[in-house]
């Protein structure tokens, strides 16, 4: 077991190559997969006793909006992962496997994305509607809850950030979380308008997002930032 002066890390400590690639690497196949889950017209698995093919994959427009949507809240999570790697500065045993669940979830979330797209307009939109806003809730929860225990006692953080960017960062995660988690029960009463705010939350994170901070003298050098 390591220690980190300002907080106790859980079993051997390590650097975020291998953390990242593998999380890449998960991502990467997530957004490939979303593309073979619409089915081409004629083929086996696809629509068939079409008399013509521009109609039919017109009304495929279901599938194509799970796709863009699917790659739109994917992508979003790859962005502040990537943008992530700027403020940790080494993982451990448990940090990875709370990783593991938001990787789960990210694997996961093309489902209720699909629920949703395929019942939009049909007496079935209000359960679909509840389930997106729950799934995407729960892709947010495991997020924070990789961020929080990064942050508990700076453990696993870069220490050369600023307290007040940190706080910055936890303030956007943390309402970001909130919101999307408050998204459901108004999913429930009003299912366009809770996803409407669940997608937005997600789409806010497509923004650039704040430049890293450091503590004056400490800024990565220059071989530091073209290295990651």
């Amino acid at each position: 077991m390591a220690r980190n002066p300002r907080g106790q890390t859980y079993g051997a400590e390590r650097g975020l190559k291998r953390f990242e690639g593998f999380s890449d690497a998960v991502f990467a196949i997530a957004l490939t997969l979303l593309i073979v889950e619409i089915k081409v017209p004629g083929s086996p698995d696809g629509p068939h006793g079409y008399s013509d093919l521009a109609k039919a994959m017109a009304e495929q427009w279901r599938e194509h909006v799970a796709l863009v949507l699917c790659y739109i809240v994917i992508g979003a999570y790859w962005l502040q992962h990537h943008y992530s790697g700027r403020i940790y500065a080494k993982s451990d045993h448990w940090f990875s496997t709370i990783n593991l669940l938001f990787l789960l979830a990210i694997v996961v979330v093309p489902y209720p994305v699909r629920v949703w797209c395929y019942h939009v307009g049909t007496r079935f939109e209000p359960v679909a509607s509840v389930t997106l806003a729950a799934g995407l809730a729960l892709t947010a929860c495991t997020w924070m809850g990789k961020w929080f225990y990064g942050m508990t006692g700076h453990r696993l953080i870069d220490e050369r950030l600023t307290p007040d960017f940190l706080r910055q960062m936890t303030r956007r995660y943390g309402i970001a979380t909130l919101v999307q988690i408050a998204a459901v029960p108004i999913a429930i009463a009003v299912p366009r308008l809770g996803v409407a705010l669940a997608l937005l939350c997600v789409a806010f994170f497509l923004l650039p997002q704040p430049k890293p901070r450091y503590n004056p003298g400490e800024e990565p050098s220059a071989e530091e930032k073209t290295s990651e």
